[in-house]
């Protein structure tokens, strides 16, 4: 993984990918909020034990900016927990909320993978998604992601937990639960191999 690789622009129907920079990252904050209620435990993060503890690779992280074919920039795609010896990472993909459901975040990640397991010579590529995120989860299934495990999280006292309680929500509740000190949150650990995907 060169510097020239991941640096270069990336082309797909619609949408570009091109190396993250500070004034994306104050694009983004003026982004709208979400309309998605339960949209803030999306990305609760994982725990790690002491004996799965990351080495400091861990902490690398390569973020590309996504743009749509009037060049605004729309999302963000990240790898994180970079391991080249194992020739493995982990996904990260924001879109923001008014680019969402036109099949754009897809077609990023179709132009990403094709970038990932190619110039990137990457194997494999691991992402977490929270089950209740119906949508996300379903794109990544389309595009080859297979469900290796499962963990609950903390969702601490987030106010919107209270939402659950909408008769509208019932569907979303077998993907949350409470034990005696706090209420949790199914996610979802999904792989996707390099030859499951060439192979498409």
């Amino acid at each position: 993984m060169t510097e020239h690789e991941l640096a270069q622009i990336l082309y797909g129907d619609g949408v570009r990918l091109r190396p993250w920079t500070r004034r994306d990252a104050l694009e983004q904050e003026r982004w709208p909020p979400y309309g998605d209620a339960l949209h803030s435990l999306w990305n609760i993060p994982r725990y790690y034990s002491l004996d799965n503890f990351l080495p400091s690779w861990s902490a690398q992280r390569y973020v590309w900016a996504v743009d749509n074919a009037q060049l605004q920039m729309i999302g963000r795609i990240s790898l994180r927990e970079i391991d080249l010896g194992q020739g493995h990472a982990r996904l990260g993909i924001t879109l923001g909320a008014p680019y969402t459901s036109r099949g754009l975040g897809t077609e990023a990640l179709r132009v990403f993978l094709d970038h990932y397991f190619g110039p990137l010579d990457f194997r494999l590529m691991k992402l977490d998604v929270a089950a209740f995120n119906i949508r996300a989860v379903r794109c990544y299934e389309r595009l080859g992601f297979g469900h290796v495990g499962e963990d609950w999280r903390s969702a601490g006292s987030d106010p919107a937990l209270r939402l659950l309680d909408d008769p509208q929500l019932a569907h979303l509740r077998p993907f949350f639960r409470r034990n005696r000190h706090e209420h949790q949150v199914l996610f979802y650990e999904m792989e996707l191999i390099r030859t499951g995907w060439l192979g498409k």
